[in-house]
């Protein structure tokens, strides 16, 4: 990889956090010091796509950037140190990694449930942030009368994916929405992926 001198403090967090949430342990480690780089994957790896940058701010010769998990609450701050960034190529500048509020443990039950009421109250950002595209189209073609009305009647788990099953309290119709484990334990947006109406 070219040396990273030029970039901003900022730019470079925000590359170790794009390279942490793909699961590059390679990229990861280049940007970030050996501590560093075992916080991050000794809190997940890979750290998934759904982290946003909130804040920036200076201290001591190191910029500290605050990044928001948008799918499961908490926040991630990454210290770049301003020496470390413009000397030996530019690597391992990445000094600390800081988790606070931690993410809620979110699983396949409750993630289906949060789809089901984003589509319910038709909300299509997040409809679209917890569903494949192949399963909002599937969504949209669900009567949305009565959409209020869906229950959680069940669940179970077969090959990688969890099933919850919803009936609507009005038209007696059933709808079964298929939820990625994989996805979900990665922490990637759209893991349901599979719908059914019946």
């Amino acid at each position: 990889m070219a040396p990273v001198t030029n970039l901003s403090a900022v730019a470079y967090a925000d590359r170790l956090v794009r390279a942490w949430g793909s699961g590059d342990t390679a990229a990861a480690n280049c940007y970030a010091s050996a501590t560093t780089s075992r916080a991050l994957f000794g809190q997940a790896s890979p750290g998934g796509i759904h982290w946003r940058r909130v804040s920036t701010e200076g201290a001591a010769g190191t910029i500290y950037v605050t990044y928001h998990d948008d799918a499961r609450g908490g926040n991630l701050t990454v210290g770049v140190q301003n020496v470390g960034l413009r000397s030996a190529g530019g690597w391992h500048a990445a000094s600390t990694a800081r988790f606070s509020n931690e993410p809620k443990a979110w699983n396949a039950v409750q993630w289906s449930d949060n789809l089901v009421r984003a589509w319910g109250r038709g909300d299509a950002k997040w409809t679209a942030y917890y569903a494949t595209p192949a399963a909002v189209r599937t969504l949209h073609g669900v009567p949305t009368t009565n959409s209020a009305h869906w229950t959680r009647i069940g669940s179970e788990g077969a090959a990688g994916t969890t099933y919850v099953t919803y009936r609507n309290d009005v038209t007696r119709h059933t709808l079964v929405i298929g939820v990625s484990n994989v996805g979900l334990s990665q922490g990637d947006a759209h893991a349901a992926y599979t719908v059914r109406y019946h």
